[in-house]
Protein backbone atom coordinates (compact mmCIF):
# COMPACT_ATOMS: atom_id res chain seq x y z
CA UNK A 1 0.00 0.00 0.00
CA UNK A 2 1.33 3.49 -0.56
CA UNK A 3 0.73 6.29 1.79
CA UNK A 4 -0.25 9.56 0.29
CA UNK A 5 -0.96 11.44 3.35
CA UNK A 6 2.66 12.47 2.94
CA UNK A 7 2.72 14.21 -0.23
CA UNK A 8 1.71 17.58 -0.33
CA UNK A 9 1.88 19.56 -3.64
CA UNK A 10 4.61 22.39 -3.63
CA UNK A 11 2.16 25.07 -3.71
CA UNK A 12 0.58 24.00 -0.14
CA UNK A 13 3.84 24.34 1.52
CA UNK A 14 4.23 28.01 -0.09
CA UNK A 15 0.90 28.99 0.99
CA UNK A 16 1.66 27.47 4.39
CA UNK A 17 4.87 29.32 4.98
CA UNK A 18 3.06 32.91 3.50
CA UNK A 19 0.13 32.38 6.49
CA UNK A 20 2.39 31.88 9.03
CA UNK A 21 4.70 35.30 7.80
CA UNK A 22 1.39 36.82 7.33
CA UNK A 23 0.15 35.52 10.75
CA UNK A 24 3.73 36.36 13.12
CA UNK A 25 3.46 40.15 11.41
CA UNK A 26 -0.04 40.76 12.59
CA UNK A 27 0.78 39.72 16.04
CA UNK A 28 4.19 41.55 15.73
CA UNK A 29 1.93 44.49 14.66
CA UNK A 30 -0.50 44.12 17.71
CA UNK A 31 2.30 43.97 20.20
CA UNK A 32 3.54 46.93 19.63
CA UNK A 33 0.52 48.75 19.37
CA UNK A 34 -0.07 47.37 22.91
CA UNK A 35 3.17 48.02 24.26
CA UNK A 36 2.95 51.68 23.06
CA UNK A 37 -1.01 51.88 24.19
CA UNK A 38 -1.18 49.82 27.36
CA UNK A 39 2.12 50.11 28.55
CA UNK A 40 2.42 53.83 29.81
CA UNK A 41 -1.17 53.07 31.24
CA UNK A 42 0.47 50.35 33.28
CA UNK A 43 3.64 52.42 34.57
CA UNK A 44 1.13 55.00 35.65
CA UNK A 45 -1.27 53.17 37.05
CA UNK A 46 1.39 51.29 39.48
CA UNK A 47 3.27 54.05 40.01
CA UNK A 48 0.01 55.73 41.26
CA UNK A 49 -1.12 52.50 43.54
CA UNK A 50 2.80 52.46 44.79
CA UNK A 51 2.76 55.95 45.44
CA UNK A 52 -0.38 56.03 47.65
CA UNK A 53 0.77 52.83 49.34
CA UNK A 54 3.63 54.71 50.41
CA UNK A 55 1.97 57.78 51.15
CA UNK A 56 -0.69 56.11 53.58
CA UNK A 57 2.63 54.16 55.07
CA UNK A 58 4.40 57.26 55.72
CA UNK A 59 1.14 59.30 57.23
CA UNK A 60 0.39 56.63 59.49
CA UNK A 61 4.06 56.35 60.51
CA UNK A 62 5.05 59.89 61.29
CA UNK A 63 2.93 60.03 64.99
CA UNK A 64 4.42 56.86 65.72
CA UNK A 65 8.07 58.33 64.86
CA UNK A 66 7.23 61.74 66.66
CA UNK A 67 6.56 60.19 69.88
CA UNK A 68 9.12 57.69 69.70
CA UNK A 69 11.79 60.42 69.04
CA UNK A 70 9.95 62.30 72.35
CA UNK A 71 10.16 59.64 74.23
CA UNK A 72 13.98 58.83 73.70
CA UNK A 73 14.42 62.58 74.18
CA UNK A 74 12.39 62.35 77.33
CA UNK A 75 14.53 59.42 78.67
CA UNK A 76 18.05 60.56 77.46
CA UNK A 77 17.54 64.21 79.69
CA UNK A 78 15.97 62.46 82.48
CA UNK A 79 19.14 59.92 82.43
CA UNK A 80 21.87 62.47 81.49
CA UNK A 81 20.65 66.00 81.78
CA UNK A 82 17.63 66.60 85.06
CA UNK A 83 17.45 65.30 88.50
CA UNK A 84 14.28 64.57 87.84
CA UNK A 85 12.03 62.82 85.84
CA UNK A 86 9.03 65.65 84.82
CA UNK A 87 12.21 68.40 84.42
CA UNK A 88 13.22 66.15 81.41
CA UNK A 89 9.03 66.18 80.15
CA UNK A 90 8.72 69.48 80.60
CA UNK A 91 12.01 70.50 78.93
CA UNK A 92 11.29 67.97 75.71
CA UNK A 93 7.99 69.15 75.58
CA UNK A 94 9.60 72.76 75.66
CA UNK A 95 11.82 71.74 72.55
CA UNK A 96 8.84 70.18 70.86
CA UNK A 97 6.67 73.39 71.40
CA UNK A 98 9.96 75.75 69.86
CA UNK A 99 10.53 73.35 67.14
CA UNK A 100 6.83 73.21 65.54
CA UNK A 101 6.07 76.82 66.22
CA UNK A 102 9.51 77.98 64.23
CA UNK A 103 8.02 75.49 61.25
CA UNK A 104 4.74 77.07 61.73
CA UNK A 105 6.69 80.42 61.91
CA UNK A 106 8.30 79.72 58.64
CA UNK A 107 5.56 78.55 56.39
CA UNK A 108 3.60 81.59 57.59
CA UNK A 109 6.32 83.77 56.27
CA UNK A 110 6.27 82.07 53.18
CA UNK A 111 2.75 82.64 52.37
CA UNK A 112 0.96 85.09 50.02
CA UNK A 113 0.83 88.29 50.97
CA UNK A 114 -2.76 89.40 51.84
CA UNK A 115 -3.97 85.93 52.62
CA UNK A 116 -4.52 86.66 56.16
CA UNK A 117 -6.44 89.98 55.42
CA UNK A 118 -10.40 89.70 55.57
CA UNK A 119 -11.99 90.06 52.11
CA UNK A 120 -14.50 93.07 51.52
CA UNK A 121 -17.68 91.07 51.29
CA UNK A 122 -17.18 89.36 54.96
CA UNK A 123 -16.33 92.73 56.34
CA UNK A 124 -19.97 94.61 55.30
CA UNK A 125 -21.99 91.41 56.15
CA UNK A 126 -20.93 92.55 60.34
CA UNK A 127 -24.73 92.81 61.87
CA UNK A 128 -26.97 91.56 58.74
CA UNK A 129 -29.35 88.41 58.71
CA UNK A 130 -27.89 86.53 55.70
Amino acid sequence: MVETNNFQPEDQESNTSIETLLTSKIVDQVENVRVKTSGPAIRISRTLVYGLTAIIIILIALPFLFVGVSRGLIEIFDLWVFSERSRAVWFVYLLSATLWSTIGFLIWRRRPKGAATPKEGVSHMEGKDV
